[in-house]
This record gives structure tokens, C-alpha cells and sequence, in this order.
């Protein structure tokens, strides 16, 4: 799903930390695949077919991992790929320009790029043809955006979607919705999020569905009733604070996550310095902790933003926000209430001076 990331209609800056979050889960990732191999049962994977002439090299990607585990250079327009591998793990098969998703299993696999078809086992073959869709929408997506068809690419967006959820929905006693569950994660309900991804789907604990699991813990982590996490790090000034200074003391505090790299969302930083001109007088306090990297470039912003109020940064890639709070798109808020306890999270377009004028009166 090569341009996934222009269509999710998410918050302005996930593709900027996409990467971190990417980077953070890698490990558990690669655990969670060692475990199912160990588990699993070994098959030999074998996939063929016929390639157009400008397809000079074939590669074969393994998906719980993103690298290239084959290639080759088809001979006479024709290829072939054997190799033993663990039941029940996702590959993509082809080039640059077009490739092709399938799962491991013991039904042999025969691709024909030229015709766009592949021919598999059924499950496979149901694969296949949700992939074909999503890749034909996001494509339609990608000339949408460029061409500033903001209507439209509304429409598709929406298409893209429930093809997604079609795939897990209808797929809930087998392996497949692995496949597609990381993506619906980022537009899904919590509830229906959790329902998803309870133990006993087949496709819980798969691998590929790592990412979608730590985003539903990181979210708990924010959830309303439970408590804020203290976490310590760098003012603007130099010197070592700590939420604890300002959470917990019978204050409502509004802790704001951002970085300065991350543009295209003025309008809501014009709406927070608003709320802390409009609600500070009357009790709100405001703590924004960046996760720049770039200490000049972080104060520059600070000032240029007029952001008066505390600053928060430690300056690690990863910052310690993203382990600590769970934080994997920006920008996000949570405010928490005097007693210490999270009250609502991610309050964004007028919900945030909503809350605050029902907390504080208008």
C-alpha cells in the first residue's frame, strides 16, 4: 500500500513519525515472527509466472520483516521462486512498479503479471482480489491528490477504507485480516479495535498484526479515567522538569505533543494559544513536549509560535514521549484533570475549546 500515508485523512503529521513508530515496534515485530516460526508449521513455498519484458528483476518480499528474502531475472518472461518457509506469512511478489500480495501456504502459486491475475489456493485467490482493489484505489487516489481533487479523493479514501474493512470483516476464522489489520487501526473505533483484536481471532497474535496491537496499548495509555504517566526532560531553559510539577496539583493541565519539523497544523496551534490566553487565567495550565531533535530549530519555533507556556524536550530520536505515552502520530493532546486522572485525549477542530468552556464556563 505504497502511498497509504496521503490518505487517511489522520492527524496533519503522521507520516513525520510513521518512522519512529515504525522503528519502535521493529523488534517486537521480529520476536513475534521468531515465536510463530517456531510454532508453525514449515512448507515449501512455491510461486511462478509470466512477467512483461520490462520487468528486468523479480523480487519475492517478506512482509513481516519489509526486506527482500529473493530475486531474480525472469528467463524467456517467465519465473520461478521455491523456498521453505513457515506457514501462513505474508509476501509480495514483483517489481518496482507492481507487485502482488499472497500468504504462505502449501498450494502452489501461479502469477501472471500481464494479465494482473494470480491463481492460488482460496484464500489466496481472496487476497488477491482485495489487493487488486485497494491497489487500484490508492493509485486513483494519488492522481486525485496531486491534482487537488479534494472531493473526490474524500470518495475514494472512503472506498479505500471499507475494502479494508471488508477483508477483516469477512475473514474473521482465518489468517487473512493480518494482512490489513495495522492499516484499519488508524481509522477504527476503540471498541471495535479491541473486539478485532481479541485472543481468540486466528489473526490476534499473528505478527503482521504487531503494530496494530501496540497502537491499541498506546491508546489505553491515554484513555479517559486512567492516570497520566509522569515523564522527566529538558525545559526550553536547560534546566530538568518533570509532569509531575504541574499534574496532580489540583490544576486541569493540557499536555501538548508536537515537533517543529512537522508543519501543516498552524490553525490548531493558533487554537491552543487561544485556549491558553482564553482559560489560563482560570486554571488551565498548558505543558507542550516536543520530539525535536534539532535544539536551534525547536526554540526557533517556540518563539516564532509565540508558545508562552512550558516547553518540554529531550532531544533523543526517539524522544522518550513516544516509549512513555505511546505517542506515534502528531500532533496529539491529553488533558488531565486535578486529581491527576486523564480526562480526554486528542481533542482537536473545536472539541478542545468545547471541553474547556464546559470545564470553565464560556
Amino acid at each position: 500500500m505504497y502511498f497509504s500515508h496521503l490518505f487517511r485523512n489522520f492527524a496533519p503529521c503522521y507520516p513525520y513519525n510513521k518512522l519512529k513508530y515504525m522503528k519502535r515496534i521493529t523488534f517486537a515485530l521480529v520476536l513475534a515472527t521468531l515465536t510463530l516460526v517456531a510454532q508453525a508449521q514449515t512448507i515449501q513455498l512455491q510461486v511462478s509466472g509470466a512477467a512483461p519484458a520490462e520487468m528486468k528483476t523479480i523480487y519475492l518480499i517478506d512482509l513481516q520483516t519489509g526486506l527482500p528474502v529473493d530475486s531474480m531475472q525472469p528467463t524467456g518472461n517467465r519465473f520461478r521462486f521455491e523456498r521453505t518457509t513457515e506457514q501462513g506469512l505474508f509476501f509480495r511478489v514483483g517489481s518496482r512498479d507492481i507487485m502482488f500480495a499472497l500468504m504462505s501456504d502449501a498450494t502452489p502459486v501461479s502469477i501472471n503479471f500481464n494479465r494482473g491475475t494470480l491463481v492460488g489456493s482460496p484464500l489466496n485467490e481472496k487476497l488477491h482480489r482485495y489487493d487488486l482493489q485497494t491497489q487500484q484505489l490508492e493509485m486513483a487516489m494519488q492522481y486525485a491528490y496531486m491534482g487537488g481533487q479534494n472531493e473526490r479523493l474524500d470518495s475514494l479514501r472512503q472506498a479505500w477504507r471499507g475494502v479494508m474493512t471488508s477483508a477483516v470483516e469477512e475473514n474473521q476464522d482465518n489468517l487473512l485480516p493480518a494482512y490489513y489489520i495495522n492499516e484499519l487501526a488508524y481509522f477504527t473505533p476503540y471498541d471495535k479495535m479491541k473486539s478485532l483484536l481479541s485472543p481468540d481471532k486466528p489473526y490476534s497474535q499473528h505478527p503482521m498484526a504487531q503494530q496494530a496491537r501496540t497502537m491499541l496499548h498506546d491508546y489505553e495509555l491515554k484513555m479517559a479515567g486512567g492516570p497520566y504517566i509522569d515523564l522527566s526532560m529538558a525545559d526550553s531553559f536547560g534546566r530538568q522538569r518533570s509532569l509531575s510539577e504541574w499534574c496532580a496539583r489540583g490544576k486541569y493541565v493540557l499536555l501538548h505533543f508536537w515537533s517543529s519539523d512537522c508543519g501543516g497544523y498552524l490553525q490548531e496551534m493558533r487554537r491552543l494559544a487561544y485556549c491558553y490566553g482564553e482559560f489560563h487565567p482560570k486554571g488551565l495550565e498548558v505543558v507542550s513536549i516536543s520530539l525535536d531533535t534539532n535544539k536551534q530549530q525547536w526554540l526557533r519555533a517556540i518563539n516564532e509560535l509565540h508558545m508562552v507556556w512550558p516547553q518540554l524536550c529531550d532531544l533523543r530520536k526517539p524522544s522518550a514521549a513516544v516509549e512513555v505515552w505511546g505517542i506515534h502520530q502528531l500532533p496529539q493532546n491529553v488533558l488531565v484533570g486535578p486529581d491527576g486522572r486523564i480526562l480526554a485525549s486528542n481533542l482537536y477542530k473545536g472539541a478542545l475549546e468545547d471541553k474547556l468552556e464546559e470545564i470553565f464556563g464560556e
